[in-house]
């Protein structure tokens, strides 16, 4: 079989030197905090294995945690932050302002064959899978516990990047025999498309050995994966395949991996927060300043959105947020002039501030400052899944339970629903519409909901000209081709 070159080259181009490394290292070097490493190389990895242990892993670990913070440290492609606002941009809930950074995916300008946001999105889930392959192909399954750890992990961020690829380039609700994508085995060679039901059954197995594998290991962080991260996913996948029971289950581990708090207008930018169930640490360090998921989503710092390139809430979607309800201080009431100080201790930015702009995300204390950590997982997320996979199995006084234990922590005011049957699920819906605002689930749950897009539909909040488009569910636009450049390397398929 022909060598897949695209993702050669590219995983070579992720291990690149950007500081120097004496082949004599010390223990106490080697055991560093990931966070302050901008990236970790083969060559580190290859001096470092011979401190013994698991020094090699852990760099190796390291590398793949880093990556998914950073990605290519560039404007808009700064790793899992970025995915995440590009998808929720191609939502029917976020919208901004002018054709800038992110516009293509606001616009669905860059679905096509050779656009570099295609490009990233390929490339940046692959080099994770190449590198987990890395791990995984040469710890056997008889290794001692403590280096077995980092193959369950490996396992994780394998399944979670399948997860996005095979609903970034195939319909959610495609059938099991459909062709999808290739799955990587770890030998660079460009296989053939396999079918959606065979990439969906490599995720579930790679999250099922991760989660027992974990189920009694204990993180240093939430900057590690744990058995808590991995039933995150493994909520996620049963959710959108429609697996109630396992969905349930598994939201129920999650939801309870943290606990929801009182105050919701602290940016979601610290990585303590109580909701937080993992993600990463930006340091001083580790900051890619204005290549930054805060640079893009937060009005008040002095960055892109600030400019003016503002992200804004659907109208609609802000006028279904009850007056009682704290989230509805996530998003600007009314226009702002410069100078005006919207969040208490941050400062008066220079700008206006349109009504219905995101005030959601801040990172502290403000102009030129992006330091605000990266959540990936909040477990408020989770108890959403398991309201919604209770409801769809009929549970529904159980479903409204916990849609009240969430909602009354937001809003002092909220009543226990009696909605039953659709009208519940419904309301679930919209309640995760705006609980998750920005959380890079929205258009996520549009494919797997069966719902199109629709900016026709009279909102009121600035809308990037070009992007008031209606595509249908099912549309061609809906979902990305796979790149040219991957075609012209692989022989097995065609795109």
């Amino acid at each position: 079989m022909k060598q897949n070159k695209f993702l050669n080259v590219q995983l070579s181009k992720y291990f690149v030197f950007i500081f120097s490394i004496t082949f004599f290292i010390s223990c106490a070097d080697l055991d560093q905090d990931f966070a302050e490493e901008r990236y970790h190389t083969s060559s580190h990895a290859t001096a470092i294995s011979a401190a013994g242990g698991t020094q090699g892993l852990k760099a190796l670990d390291a590398a793949i945690l880093s990556y998914l913070r950073d990605g290519e440290a560039s404007e808009d492609e700064f790793g899992l932050k970025a995915v995440d606002l590009g998808m929720d941009l191609r939502s029917n809930d976020m919208d901004m302002s002018r054709n800038t950074w992110f516009g293509a995916y606001n616009n669905y300008d860059n679905v096509g064959l050779t656009y570099n946001d295609n490009d990233f999105l390929w490339e940046f889930f692959y080099k994770v899978i190449n590198n987990a392959n890395g791990i995984i192909n040469t710890i056997p399954d008889d290794a001692p516990e403590e280096v077995l750890v980092f193959k369950y992990k490996s396992y994780t961020y394998r399944a979670i990047a399948y997860f996005y690829l095979i609903r970034i380039y195939q319909h959610t609700r495609a059938d099991d025999s459909t062709d999808a994508i290739p799955i990587d085995f770890g030998d660079f060679v460009g296989e053939p498309k396999s079918t959606v039901g065979e990439v969906k059954q490599l995720i579930l197995d790679d999250l099922t050995l991760a989660y027992n594998g974990l189920e009694t290991y204990s993180r240093a962080s939430k900057e590690e994966i744990d058995a808590s991260v991995v039933a995150a996913y493994l909520a996620r996948y049963h959710l959108t395949y429609e697996n109630w029971l396992e969905a349930e289950n598994f939201a129920d581990i999650a939801m309870n991996a943290g606990s929801i708090s009182d105050d919701v207008i602290h940016g979601f930018d610290e990585l303590s927060l109580s909701e937080a169930i993992w993600g990463a640490v930006v340091t001083d360090a580790t900051s890619e300043i204005y290549a930054s998921f805060f640079s893009h989503i937060s009005q008040i710092n002095d960055g892109y959105s600030g400019w003016n390139h503002f992200k804004t809430v659907n109208s609609n979607l802000y006028d279904m947020i009850p007056a009682t309800d704290k989230r509805l201080a996530w998003f600007a009431d009314q226009e702002y002039p410069p100078g005006t100080i919207l969040v208490p201790g941050t400062w008066g930015h220079y700008n206006i501030t349109p009504k219905y702009t995101s005030l959601k995300f801040i990172a502290q204390p403000g102009p030129g400052e992006f330091i605000g950590d990266y959540i990936y997982l909040r477990n408020t997320e989770f108890y959403l899944a398991k309201a919604e996979a209770l409801a769809r199995q009929g549970k529904d006084a159980e479903a409204q339970q916990v849609l009240f234990d969430l909602n009354t922590v937001r809003d002092l005011s909220y009543v226990k629903s009696t909605n039953t049957g659709q009208d519940l699920i419904d309301e679930i819906l919209i309640y995760r519409r705006i609980e998750l605002w920005g959380d890079g689930v929205a258009s996520f749950d549009m494919a797997r909901t069966g719902v199109g897009l629709n900016r026709k539909d009279g909102r009121l909040n600035l809308v990037m000209p070009g992007a008031d488009l209606e595509i249908p569910a099912f549309g061609d636009r809906m979902i990305y081709q796979i790149p040219q450049r991957e075609v012209d390397a692989n022989s097995n398929f065609d795109n």
